[in-house]
């Protein structure tokens, strides 16, 4: 299993994590070719899919060098575009993703230059801890350091914010997530490679440099991307629960976190996240008490426990018509 050096944020910081040389796309004499990934393999229910508008390339000195077309990507699914250049030999140091009028939850986009050499891989982990609305991916990236499976948390562009998303496209440097990701920690520029911007169309703004890092799904406001309000959900996610047994996918993180969106979630921590209210509760199975939840996926329903009359009582708090299950 062949393994390149990207950026990852894993036990609270940003460190070299093994991106699959697999999802790179091939390489393409007529210019660079990028790949996006969707954060989520299920049927699309859950809404991480959408429409990429279009991804521009700029060259070293940031002068804009060509673009792709519009493509839509299934959850869970790869769009793989190439760069129409007027110069096919010039590398894409910069690629800036714009994205359409349905949400996209972005797991990572890879980056391939047209003669082979290295490229590089911005993934949703940089996204959600640099600012932008994110929920948990279940899409195998690579390796951590201790050799176990990374999979990057999504993060959220949307290209007319009617889900709340004010964030419409990104920018990055490549390298900066490639052959020169050491640098880009050392420097603590994991934030500062990445450009956010509110208006669909190609960013041409150079990068600032400027990074601060943050604690785990936080968003901070200076230069940084919109913020939201993630009350409002879409009816597909109002109908959709996740249960995830990855050990790193804690209700806990994802309730506590003001720029988390998406469905209704079970993590590993035994606890429940409702997201339209950002109420977190226990499960029953680990801790009996007054409010306690239980999920039952077979008839896709959330109870709760309560006394009445000095009798514990388990009511219906939600049901849905998707039980989705990561394992």
């Amino acid at each position: 299993m062949s393994l390149v050096d990207t950026i990852g944020f894993v036990s609270g910081i940003f460190t070299i994590v093994g991106f699959l040389q697999s999802n790179f796309p091939g390489s393409a004499p007529e210019g660079a070719k990028v790949q996006i990934k969707a954060g989520s393999g299920d049927d699309g229910s859950s809404e991480l899919g959408g429409t990429v508008q279009a991804v521009y390339a700029f060259d070293f000195g940031n002068n804009f060098i060509g673009e792709s077309g519009s493509k839509s990507v299934d959850a869970g699914g790869i769009l793989e575009v190439t760069i129409d250049q007027d110069t096919p030999g010039l590398q894409a140091d910069y690629v800036s993703v714009s994205n359409g009028n349905d949400a996209t939850c972005i797991a990572w986009i890879s980056v391939s230059q047209y003669d082979g050499t290295e490229g590089g891989s911005w993934t949703g982990d940089i996204g959600a801890n640099c600012g932008l609305s994110w929920y948990y991916g279940n899409q195998l990236a690579g390796r951590k350091e201790d050799d176990s499976e990374w999979r990057p948390l999504c993060a959220w562009l949307d290209g007319d914010h009617t889900n709340d998303i004010e964030n419409a496209a990104l920018k990055f440097r490549v390298r900066a997530y490639g052959e020169d990701s050491e640098d880009t920690i050392n420097n603590d520029h994991a934030c500062g490679s990445t450009l956010f911007g509110t208006e669909t169309g190609p960013i041409n703004g150079k990068l600032s440099w400027m990074c601060r890092t943050l604690s785990p799904y936080l968003r901070y406001d200076a230069g940084q991307p919109a913020k939201r309000d993630t009350s409002v959900r879409t009816a597909q996610m109002e109908d959709t629960i996740i249960l995830s047994n990855f050990t790193d996918h804690t209700a806990e993180a994802l309730c506590s976190s003001d720029s988390s969106w998406g469905p209704d979630f079970v993590g590993s921590d035994s606890k429940f996240c409702d997201m339209a209210t950002k109420t977190l509760s226990t499960l029953c199975s680990t801790e009996d008490v007054d409010g306690c939840v239980g999920v039952d996926a077979d008839s896709k329903t959330v109870t709760k426990r309560s006394t009445v009359a000095r009798r514990s009582v388990n009511t219906v708090h939600k049901s849905y018509r998707k039980v989705s299950q990561w394992e």
